[in-house]
């Protein structure tokens, strides 16, 4: 795999928090592969892909929402906030020229909101008592 030239290295290296535009909320079912507390950030396997193609995302968590009351294994509807920082046509159009990938920016996620389905939980909490 050839190096990036200076100009897209640095392209994507100035990418900062302003740099992320809101382009959509979303809203689906799955569970949680792991819960990262101390940088307040969790990966969730969803059961319905992305409308980016992915079923798997680390999603950042919002100071508002007890990090700590997670639970990995259970299932959850979860509502995120899509966030993008587009990348320029330049850089588009090198990436997929000279290291065949298509892309055309990079992606945050924040968690919105969460809610446990109790029904799924009980059901797996009676199986496992069995």
């Amino acid at each position: 795999m050839s190096e990036l030239p200076k100009w897209a290295e640095d392209e994507i290296n100035s990418i900062n928090e302003s740099s992320f535009k809101t382009i959509d909320s979303w809203e689906g079912s799955g569970y949680f592969l792991d819960i990262d507390e101390k940088n307040r950030r969790v990966d969730i396997q969803f059961y319905e892909a992305l409308p980016i193609g992915r079923h798997i995302i680390t999603v950042e968590v919002p100071n508002n929402i007890e990090i700590t009351k997670l639970m990995k294994g259970f299932v959850y509807t979860y509502k995120v906030k899509v966030l993008k920082a587009e990348f320029s046509k330049e850089l588009i159009t090198y990436l997929k020229n000279n290291l065949n990938v298509d892309m055309d920016g990079t992606y945050r996620f924040v968690l919105e909101s969460l809610e446990l389905l109790d029904d799924v939980s009980e059901t797996l909490q009676e199986e496992f008592e069995e």
